[in-house]
């Protein structure tokens, strides 16, 4: 096993313990509760081949489920965005990368991996809270949860991987 696969499986086992003892700890204006796991999502390198990444947030979901006892909700949100994570960074960036095997978050402009990290978060939020609530007629608390959720964990996320980040130029 490569050692690159091994760092991802650690973070496997590290990011529920973290979102359950620490992070499911915080529960601002009764809304908001970060959820810092789905930075692995961003962390994960892009490739053409999707098969990793689904695999591992479809096991990450599961373990964050069974933690929280939510019933498969963040397993199916975080497929989805592992899925969708290349679409819309293409629509943000504007360009295609059909023609380059591997993306790492390290070579994205700042600018780009703000709002890709906000897009992503704000899916991940809304399709989260829409399938806990499952009404229609609570859309509005829907949204605010997602709104606020969204913009706690973005920024939360923002500055772990500005942190943790290696980059030589960083120029905001």
């Amino acid at each position: 096993m490569s050692k690159e696969i091994l760092k991802y499986i650690f973070l496997l086992l590290l990011l529920p313990v973290l979102q359950e003892m620490i992070f499911n700890n915080i529960n601002l204006f009764g809304y908001v509760n970060p959820t810092i796991f789905i930075v692995f999502v961003f962390i994960f390198p892009v490739y053409k081949n999707k098969t990793w990444i689904l695999l591992f947030a479809f096991i990450l979901g599961l373990s964050i489920d069974f933690l929280s006892n939510d019933n498969g909700i963040n397993a199916f949100a975080l497929v989805f965005i592992a899925y969708f994570r290349l679409t819309i960074l293409k629509f943000i960036r504007g360009v295609s990368f059909d023609d380059v095997d591997e993306i790492d978050i390290k070579h994205l402009e700042n600018l780009v991996m703000v709002f890709w990290i906000a897009i992503v978060t704000f899916i991940y939020s809304f399709i989260v809270f829409l399938l806990e609530q499952f009404n229609f007629h609570l859309l509005g608390q829907v949204l605010l949860k997602t709104i606020l959720t969204s913009i706690l964990t973005s920024l939360l996320l923002i500055f772990g991987m500005q942190l943790f980040n290696n980059k030589k130029s960083n120029v905001w």
